[in-house]
C-alpha cells in the first residue's frame, strides 16, 4: 500500500488524510502536541506526536517509504519538513504557504508543490463569483501564454516588469492598466490589478504565474 505522511493535525489535515485513505493510501499524521492530536481522534490514520522537523521522527514514521508528504503547519516548519522530505527522496511534496513574500520563492526553488493560502482563497472566491484572476490563452507542447490579474497581495507589486520577466525566464510584452494596453518599457512597474500577458516555455510560465499572481 502507498504510504503518505500528513504533517499537521488540523481541519485541513484531517480532510486531506481522509481523502488519501479513501484513495488507497496508508496514511500517518504528525501532531506537534497532545492537544492537536486530540483533534485527529477518529481519523483513519495513526497519529505520531513530536517535532515534525526532527529527521529521526520522520524516519520513524516512514519517510523513506513515503510516496507523498503534505505539510500544513507554519511556513518555517513546512520549509524544514519539505527540505528533509526532499533529502529522503519523497517524490511528491505538497506544502501550504502563508507568507508569499517571504517563503514562496524558497518553496518553488526547492521544487515542491506549493499552495499559497491567499491564492486558494482567491481561487475559491473567483469560482463562485466567476472572476478570472488567471486564464490560459494558448498552450502546446513547448509554449504557453497566460493572462494574469495581479492581486494586491502579490509580492511583485512595485517590481519592474522586465526584471520579473528576466527572473522568470519569460516574456511579458504588454499589460492592461485601467482598460488601456500598455507596452512594457524598462521603467514600467507592476501595480495591483494590472493584467499581464505572460508568454514563454511552459514550465517557466507556470512557475511565473504561481509566483506573481
Amino acid at each position: 500500500m502507498r504510504r503518505a505522511i500528513v504533517v499537521g493535525v488540523n481541519e485541513v489535515g484531517i480532510f486531506v488524510a481522509r481523502l488519501l485513505v479513501s484513495n488507497g493510501y496508508d496514511v500517518v499524521m504528525i501532531s506537534r502536541n497532545e492537544d492537536e492530536a486530540r483533534v485527529g481522534k477518529g481519523v483513519p490514520a495513526y497519529v505520531y506526536i513530536g517535532d515534525p522537523t526532527s529527521e529521526a521522527l520522520l524516519v520513524k514514521v516512514g519517510i523513506d517509504e513515503a510516496e507523498l508528504l503534505v505539510t500544513l503547519c507554519d511556513d518555517e516548519t513546512n520549509l524544514r519538513v519539505a527540505e528533509l522530505a526532499k533529502s529522503h527522496g519523497v517524490p511528491t511534496i505538497v506544502v501550504l504557504n502563508h507568507d508569499k513574500g517571504r517563503y514562496l520563492d524558497k518553496f518553488i526553488e526547492l521544487g515542491v508543490v506549493v499552495i499559497p493560502v491567499v491564492d486558494a482563497v482567491l481561487s475559491k472566491i473567483a469560482n463562485y463569483l466567476k472572476f478570472q484572476f488567471k486564464q490560459l490563452l494558448f498552450s502546446d507542447e513547448n509554449v504557453q501564454a497566460y493572462y494574469v490579474v495581479i492581486s494586491s497581495e502579490s509580492p511583485y507589486v512595485g517590481r519592474s516588469v522586465n526584471e520579473v520577466a528576466r527572473k522568470c525566464n519569460v516574456a511579458i510584452p504588454l499589460l492592461i492598466r485601467d482598460g488601456e494596453v500598455v507596452l512594457v518599457k524598462d521603467d514600467l512597474r507592476i501595480e495591483a490589478n494590472d493584467k499581464l500577458l505572460i508568454v514563454g516555455e511552459k514550465d517557466s510560465v507556470v512557475d511565473c504565474v504561481e509566483k506573481i499572481y
